[in-house]
């Protein structure tokens, strides 16, 4: 960056929120040249402040991971983990619930290693905002597998509480436990596996999310196989697919045995129409369903978007109030979105 505008006024670290307006200052008076790449000390929280006009409030957990994935520049910004105290992550929650915000995202690099430096544990603080009361919900954001798994049935207890969405976003990145190391992921496919086992048995109509990356460096036709395996037998919900791309100053992008681009492409091809597929039969199970929706918004396509408790997709093709809830019953399926008539 210093290279590309050598006159450049300032630049800063993704943690110097406390310092930024004494370098715009100084900015404003003339200085140039500023470099501030060291993280404040101080909470972002402090001056946290939910969107307007929105029944949707994102309230971070944490920043930072534990990980050291060999094709991944996230750590180079956030750097290690640093997790807000139980206490004042409350007192935002019950803050957001007040102004009448009815969807709050939970949410973290990876909210697993929520607590990680501080002794806490991400199942003390779900539990300390499940007695905030409310007629809001909680969407819990990505965590990585291993860091759940010693407390999963405290984990999924807590989870089974009607205050959070049945959403659970759990990447898996590779079906290959061969190319999961080279990744330097941490955790096994059959990791993966008993964490979405559990949650699917303790909660049969949970969401799952997941990510894979397709034609990581190394990658061979036997470990894409593996992958489209494990999706066929896991049946997530969403699966988000990403081609892999270099990252500058990575360790993967170091790497030799790149895959050739029409070779990733046509994995990607091959992933996303099974994943339609997936998703399509998955959906059609909803056909009749009843039950309460909380409505978001408008739709981009139309009609009005609502979340069910599974944090399915609910379009009703009628005006609704945000941050309502109504009654529906879900009369046809599509792969991106259930449809449904309001039932009172």
């Amino acid at each position: 960056m210093q290279r590309a505008i050598p006159n450049y006024a300032a630049i800063l670290g993704p943690q110097s929120i406390e310092t930024l307006g004494l370098i715009v200052d100084r900015v404003m008076k003339g200085e140039r040249g500023l470099l501030h790449l060291e993280p404040d000390t101080g909470s972002k929280l402090q001056f946290f402040k939910g969107p307007p006009g929105s029944i949707v409030c994102t309230v971070p957990l944490c920043e930072g991971c534990l990980g050291s994935c060999t094709y991944c520049a996230v750590k180079f910004a956030r750097g290690k983990v640093k997790s807000y105290s139980i206490k004042s992550l409350h007192d935002v929650v019950r803050r957001c619930v007040h102004q009448g915000y009815r969807e709050i995202r939970l949410t973290g690099q990876d909210t697993g290693v929520y607590g990680h430096e501080t002794g806490e544990t991400l199942v003390e603080l779900l539990q300390a905002l499940d007695a905030i009361e409310g007629t809001h919900m909680f969407r819990l954001g990505m965590f990585n597998p291993h860091h759940i798994l010693a407390s999963i049935g405290e984990f999924l207890q807590v989870m089974s509480s009607p205050r959070f969405f049945k959403f659970f976003h759990i990447p898996l990145q590779s079906g290959s436990n061969n190319i999961l190391s080279e990744m330097e992921r941490r955790y096994s496919v059959e990791d993966w596996q008993s964490a979405v086992r559990s949650i699917q048995k303790k909660i049969p109509l949970a969401t799952i999310a997941t990510d894979i990356i397709v034609g990581f460096p190394g990658e061979i036709d036997e470990d894409f196989d593996k992958t489209i395996e494990v999706i066929s037998d896991s049946k997530p919900s969403v699966v988000n697919i990403s081609k892999y791309g270099d990252r500058p100053g990575t360790v993967a992008s170091r790497a030799r045995n790149k895959v050739n681009t029409s070779v990733k492409k046509d994995r990607s091809r091959q992933l996303s129409a099974l994943v339609a597929e997936v998703v399509t039969e998955q959906n059609a199970t909803w056909l009749g369903w009843t039950g309460p929706v909380l409505v978001v918004g408008a739709a981009s396509k139309g009609g009005t978007l609502c979340r069910n408790a599974s944090y399915k997709a609910v379009i009703i093709q009628k005006r609704l109030t945000p941050g309502n809830t109504v009654d529906v019953e879900v009369t046809m399926a599509h792969r991106t979105h259930l449809a449904a008539t309001v039932i009172s």
